[in-house]
């Protein structure tokens, strides 16, 4: 069974002294829009707020302001982008209630086959646990996960605030990650349809030699530089793109064009399936796993060491166990 318990990493505050926290944003299938936001303003105490029929916001709810929408940037008329455009082209000459007519059209097919998405405000670690609480409700109400059908390419995301952005600090959580992430995909199991799609890749090869190599100790720019050089996607399992986007904005923005890349002053962790239909997972128990081997290890740096050497071993020889196996010794 989870855990109801959200683990505290060992620094639980930021740079300004403020507590460290966590956003999450969650996909599921099998229940609308209007009833999950309801939910969602039930156990918040919430305001709700219906922008459009596919985008409800629950405001007033002393912790920010939570949003359920149908994920799709077509049905939601404030939306930019060259689909919003071309939708609106399409519909100028026919006015207003056709467009509303086809956002309708698009809305009822494309929430067979895409998520409703609830994107929380970002919580302190101890409310993770109110978040459960929240997807055991949309669970009992219908919620669907990732592994109720081959369509369902969910996720889950959390958003986590670092203990300060300097170079040094984001370098040590991003080589931890790597160190962890072949026993982290195994721990979860990714589902079969979330293994075939793009959405969260793992880090090249060469980019992970370089991080990994003793001597790698960039400033922030060149580290930001690298790692566009050898990741201009968002696509990555741990996807820094947000965090240097909050950082340097012009100049992650003049390397990756892609108007869904959002600034975010957090690593933004893709978790590879979302099982808002299992009683047995749950945000915290999510959260727990990363904090037992990311945060742990990030704030080890004689382990952390001693593991990186060892690894640039295995990608160096053909004939070393599995990763995954042979990390057990170290994050155990």
């Amino acid at each position: 069974m989870m855990s109801d318990n959200p683990i505290q990493p060992a620094t639980t505050t930021t740079a300004d002294g403020k507590p460290r926290q966590v956003g999450v944003e969650i996909e599921f299938a099998g229940l609308e829009c209007r009833p999950a936001a309801r939910i969602v303003a039930e156990v918040t105490g919430g305001k709700l707020q219906e922008v459009d029929r596919y985008r409800y916001l629950i405001e007033e709810t002393g912790q920010g302001t939570y949003v359920v929408e149908l994920d799709t940037q077509y049905v939601h008329p404030e939306e930019g982008g060259k689909a919003e455009e071309r939708v609106k082209l399409e519909s100028e000459r026919l006015g207003r209630a056709l467009e509303e007519g086809l956002r309708t059209a698009i809305g009822e097919v494309t929430r067979m086959y895409l998520p409703v998405e609830l994107v929380c405000p970002p919580v302190e670690i101890a409310e993770l646990a109110r978040l459960d609480e929240m997807t055991r409700r949309l669970r009992r109400a219908g919620a669907l996960g990732t592994r109720e059908s081959v369509v369902y390419a969910f996720g889950l995301q959390l958003n986590l605030d670092l203990p300060a952005m300097d170079a040094g600090t984001i370098l040590r959580y991003l080589r931890a990650y790597l160190l962890c992430a072949d026993w982290l995909r195994r721990d979860i199991g990714i589902d079969l349809t979330r293994r075939v799609l793009p959405f969260i890749q793992p880090y090249p090869k060469t980019y992970i030699q370089r991080v990994l190599a003793p001597g790698y100790e960039p400033n922030l720019g060149q580290l930001i530089d690298d790692y566009l050089v050898y990741n201009p996607s968002r696509n990555r399992d741990l996807d820094l793109l947000p965090l240097f986007t909050f950082l340097a904005p012009q100049k992650v923005r003049a390397a990756v064009d892609d108007p869904r890349l959002k600034a975010r002053p957090a690593l933004h962790y893709r978790l590879p399936d979302s099982r808002i239909d299992d009683p047995d997972w749950g945000i915290v128990q999510e959260w727990n796993r990363w904090a037992r081997t990311v945060e742990a290890l990030a704030e080890d740096p004689d382990r952390l060491q001693a593991m990186a050497q060892s690894y640039r071993r295995y990608l160096e020889d053909a004939w070393f166990p599995d990763w995954a196996e042979a990390a057990d010794a170290w994050l155990k």
